[in-house]
């Protein structure tokens, strides 16, 4: 099969050989080339010989000589170029199997793929890992990976991941880490289900697998635990397991006492934190987040762990320097009901400092239904049915509602289809102070 190329960069040695858009590299140096992995750890060598598939099946074999860290030039249409590895689970809380009917197909896909674990810190479960797989993280030195757990305990991970039979977790943890791994988990919190003394009892077993932090952790080959997150579980409109239900303020406010225990009592005896809570923990607690540096390096920020706090952060540090608004112009920065907790003290700062008149519209999900409160997860007939046509000038939006690298929302509905309907200026920022305030400068009304 090969890897599809989708673009070939301007000056590269592959556009010098001949290489264009729409080949396919089978190939280097008789090594079959299945994903990103393989490609990068091949294609290192100062002399390669390149298998390249023409559109039409004729097979170049083209010689390159390069300095060792010289790059190729190839761009690729996927990661993995012989078919994403699916879920064989039935996870009690799969978000998946919560989506819309109508939604896009491609929503619908589960991948349990250790490879996007490395490549793009994708979550897996390490049920479907076989020898050959646990061999080539070895070889191959693929860290960091990231593990959902849920649990550790075999007959409680079996009900949450809908298998029929037991579901160990620990014994794979360690041989991960005994290959050099090192890793992120997470644990999906299902209160009444994988809390209180099995949540405990997890993170007991997994703070035993910690790699210290300090000293020279960066430079050792050893592997070990990095850090754990606690998501609590995530439900849309259309779940249909009645023994799923979200925490209640008291039960988030008692299960983030737990965690900043543990945090103490970690940080002095590993030299970091290791567990940390989602930002939602602390939205659905009511308290405040914690401080930007409690964070540390931000372990799982991709699993909305510290993206408050690192927000908030950055605005404090760039606060002083807002201009005025050069033009007048209605804007409004669009966000989902979390969001909107976090922006509003921010959007009132700017209204101040800027003279502006900047409304923060909070959005409610129709899509999912009104328990999913997260801004990625807003569509474009969610934003189009909360705002009267002509209402504001500019729109400003938040990437995250979009899909990668395309000006599409999760219903389909493109970008400039929602400008039409809204008749305004759409930006799309970055979730970081300075995008927002670029967003709102780059725009004037004629």
């Amino acid at each position: 099969m090969g890897g599809k190329i989708a673009a070939v960069i301007e000056g590269s040695i592959a556009e010098e050989i001949g290489i264009v858009p729409g080949d396919a590299l089978l190939a280097i140096n008789d090594n079959e080339i299945c994903d990103l992995i393989d490609y990068n750890y091949f294609a290192d060598e100062e002399y390669l010989e390149l298998t390249i598939e023409k559109p039409d099946g004729e097979i170049w074999l083209c010689e390159v000589e390069k300095y060792p860290e010289e790059e190729l030039g190839l761009v690729f249409d996927s990661a993995v170029f012989d078919g994403i590895r699916h879920c064989a689970n039935h996870c009690l809380f799969c978000f998946v199997d919560q989506l819309p009917p109508q939604s896009r197909p491609t929503l619908k896909i589960k991948d349990d793929d250790y490879r996007m674990s490395f490549l793009e810190g994708n979550f897996i479960t390490c049920t479907n890992l076989s020898e050959e797989d646990y061999q080539r993280i070895g070889e191959l030195h693929l860290s960091p990976l990231y593990v959902s757990v849920h649990t550790v305990d075999p007959l409680l991970r079996q009900t949450l991941l809908g298998l029929k039979k037991p579901a160990e977790i620990l014994l794979t943890l360690q041989r991960l880490i005994a290959l050099g791994c090192r890793i992120h988990t997470q644990i999906v919190l299902c209160p009444g289900i994988n809390d209180g003394d099995k949540l405990r009892e997890s993170l007991d077993s997994l703070a035993g697998l910690a790699l210290p932090r300090g000293g020279n952790r960066e430079a050792s080959p050893a592997g070990g635990l990095l850090s754990i997150a606690v998501v609590p579980v995530g439900l849309t409109c259309f779940q249909r397991h009645p023994e799923l239900r979200p925490l209640s303020v008291d039960e988030a406010a008692a299960l983030l006492d737990e965690i900043e225990a543990r945090q103490r009592q970690y940080l002095a005896s590993l030299g970091s934190r290791l567990v940390f809570a989602a930002d939602e923990l602390y939205l659905q607690a009511g308290r405040p987040f914690p401080a930007a540096e409690e964070y540390e390096d931000y372990p799982q920020l991709e699993n909305g762990v510290g993206l408050a706090a690192q927000f908030l952060d950055r605005w404090q540090q760039i606060r002083g320097s807002v201009p005025p608004r050069p033009a007048p112009c209605t804007a409004a920065i669009i966000s989902g009901v979390s969001g909107a907790a976090v922006l509003r003290p921010v959007v009132e700062e700017i209204r101040h400092i800027s003279n502006s008149n900047l409304t923060l519209l909070e959005v409610p999900n129709q899509f999912f239904g009104p328990s999913v409160t997260v801004s990625g997860l807003l569509t474009g007939s969610c934003i189009a049915s909360a705002i009267r046509p002509g209402s504001f000038q500019q729109l400003i939006l938040p990437a995250a509602m979009l899909k990668h690298d395309q000006d599409v929302f999760l219903d389909n509905m493109t970008v400039e289809q929602l400008a039409a309907t809204l008749q305004a200026k759409i930006t799309v920022c970055d979730p970081d102070p300075a995008s927002l305030l670029q967003a709102m400068y780059i725009y004037s009304p004629a």
